[in-house]
């Protein structure tokens, strides 16, 4: 497999996950200390300075969770599909998309998924149980992949139709990746997205794209890789 890696911006995005961490925590600790001694402007100072530091804490959380800890979402991925032969390249923050995958047959869009508990589909997604602390600060919810999932579907049609005719546009297939190792797989039968755990993603996108009923013709791949790939 080959691997394109966007280095630059994940040092950046470190940056502004640590810079953005330290200024939440100070904006927080700002809204505290004025209540010690309430007055009315220091009363609305104060909710004011707790507002934006729960604002630029949840920002931090973003940043701190997929750029600063190691390993990060796109290090385990990579390394999961590390041994997919050469038809297939990884985009890591190369693409109009966090992580790409291009392949024989698809193109694919794998979407970490973090929450806990169970993970089913019925008319939707669904999660049972899960940390109800995490949930109160938006942290183990099943929804924000999924809408990643379909911001990142219509991200990479917007490039393909920028980029090929529209006969020529290869099938794209989300992919959701279970990174917890407290979240477990339910009922998926009638899912429309596929859902695996992360030790099982390299063998699920081989079995996919060697059952797929048409292969992407050799040059259509070349003129994607050759958008995407950074010019010298």
């Amino acid at each position: 497999m080959n691997k394109i890696i966007n280095e630059k911006l994940i040092e950046r995005n470190k940056k502004i996950g640590k810079i953005s961490s330290v200024a939440g925590i100070a904006i927080l600790a700002v809204g505290l200390v004025l209540n010690f001694n309430p007055t009315p402007t220091r009363m609305l100072i104060s909710l004011g300075a707790l507002v934006l530091g729960f604002i630029i804490s949840q920002i931090s959380t973003y940043y701190v969770t997929r750029f600063s800890r190691s390993p990060r979402f796109d290090e385990v991925i990579a390394d999961n599909l590390s041994k997919l032969n050469n038809e297939y390249t990884l985009y890591i923050y190369e693409s109009p998309v966090p992580i790409l995958l291009t392949g024989p047959a698809h193109l694919w869009l794998p979407v970490p998924v973090t929450v806990s508990g169970e993970i089913f589909y019925d008319q939707k997604w669904k999660q049972r149980k899960g940390s109800a602390l995490l949930k109160l600060f938006g942290q183990d919810n099943i929804g924000q992949p999924v809408r990643e999932a379909k911001d990142h579907e219509d991200q990479l049609q917007k490039f393909l139709t920028e980029t090929l005719n529209e006969d020529q546009k290869p099938p794209v297939q989300p992919i959701f990746v279970l990174i917890n190792p407290k979240a477990t797989i339910g009922d998926v039968e009638n899912a429309p997205i596929p859902i695996v755990h992360l030790d099982a993603l390299r063998r699920k996108i081989r079995k996919f794209d060697r059952d797929a009923v048409e292969q992407i013709p050799l040059e259509i791949v070349q003129k994607i890789n050759e958008h995407l790939i950074p010019k010298e």
